[in-house]
């Protein structure tokens, strides 16, 4: 993909992502979750994470990267709205 293309995708993406509810971008997040690694899912994890940043701030989103649960598995970002002073 040419930097022109992928810049037009990145835009593009960028303004459906911020429509999205901070339910349904947690959702999405959490859709990818588990699957084998693709450059395309890389790329679609890579839009989401910057959204979710852009909404949480730097320290919850920061917080939230290291946060894991009982398994060591990935958390769901959504409590981390919750979190987050008005």
């Amino acid at each position: 993909m040419n930097s022109t293309i992928r810049e037009q995708v990145e835009i593009k993406v960028e303004a459906l992502a911020v429509n999205l509810s901070d339910d349904a971008l947690c959702l999405a997040w959490m859709a990818t979750e588990g699957k084998p690694a693709a450059q395309e899912l890389a790329l679609v994890r890579g839009w989401i994470m910057t959204e979710l940043n852009n909404r949480l701030g730097d320290d919850l989103f920061d917080e939230w990267l290291v946060d894991v649960d009982d398994n060591g598995n990935g958390v769901n970002p959504l409590a981390y709205f919750a979190l987050q002073v008005a």
